[in-house]
């Protein structure tokens, strides 16, 4: 028996496999859920047909319908493909242990985040796994959580990983719903003051009163696949102190990079 690879001869897409995924995606963007009216608009596959999509999601658990407000959200279905495929992962395995000791070390929450995107217009991080330390008060993140992939620290990292630019930068800077905005010319100075030492920080531009770190994690090939970031409450650490946990998660990141991928340009 002749058995073809998927890979080996290219087939048209199947529609409703393809439906299935951009419902789910844009289920997953929302904070809250939707009808089937505005689910169908926004991903633009018919009424009747998106109808039917739903319909079958529901029934295999992977989105989730209130029947008293008529609104889809994603299944618990979903979080048991999550932690499939996070058991799997050599990167989100490899790094648990080294965020677990430096979310203790400095008293912080430390997150891993996957970048993904059906284009360069839609990229988003979303929160794979998640060290917390002891301590009564700390911050706390969902893991699963998603956040537009240019926004705060783990944006800066993002591009200065990707060394961009002056106009694609201030692009990605315009793009961000800032809480406080730094101001572009500042934002692009962060950028290659990242791009130098390996790190970035955001202090209170996006979530008031905390401070972040983040480093990219890049792939042989130098593409940007995770980022870790490092989370404080703001004021906590002086400049020099926050420099401190910014070198240490380069280390990391860098030690991750070498341990999961090799050595960067090696094929």
């Amino acid at each position: 028996m002749h058995i073809v690879s998927p890979t080996s001869t290219p087939r048209p897409p199947v529609g409703s496999v393809v439906q299935a995924v951009a419902i789910l995606r844009h289920l997953g963007s929302l904070a809250e859920g939707a009808g089937v009216n505005a689910i169908a608009r926004a991903t633009g596959i018919g009424p009747s047909s998106c109808f039917n999509v739903l319909r079958t999601l529901v029934g295999e658990d992977m989105v989730r319908f209130d029947p008293a407000t008529k609104l889809y959200r994603l299944g618990l279905g979903t979080v048991d493909l999550a932690r499939m495929a996070l058991a799997r992962d050599a990167l989100v395995n490899v790094a648990r242990g080294p965020m677990a000791q430096m979310a203790e070390e400095h008293d912080a929450a430390v997150g891993l985040w996957r970048l993904s995107a059906r284009d360069t217009d839609h990229e988003r991080l979303t929160l794979m796994a998640l060290a917390e330390s002891d301590a009564a008060t700390r911050i706390h993140m969902l893991v699963g959580q998603r956040q537009p992939a240019m926004a705060g620290a783990t944006g800066r990292a993002v591009l200065a990983a990707r060394t961009l630019p002056d106009a694609a930068v201030l692009d990605a800077y315009a793009g961000v719903r800032w809480r406080e905005a730094p101001g572009a010319d500042k934002f692009l100075r962060q950028v290659r003051d990242a791009e130098a030492r390996g790190w970035a920080a955001d202090n209170g531009n996006i979530n008031h009163g905390i401070s972040t770190v983040a480093s990219a994690i890049r792939e042989r090939s130098g593409a940007v696949r995770f980022v870790l970031s490092v989370s404080i409450f703001g004021g906590r650490e002086s400049a020099a102190g926050l420099a401190a946990i910014g070198k240490d998660l380069s280390t990391l990141t860098r030690t991750l990079e070498t341990s999961v991928y090799g050595q960067m340009g090696e094929e």
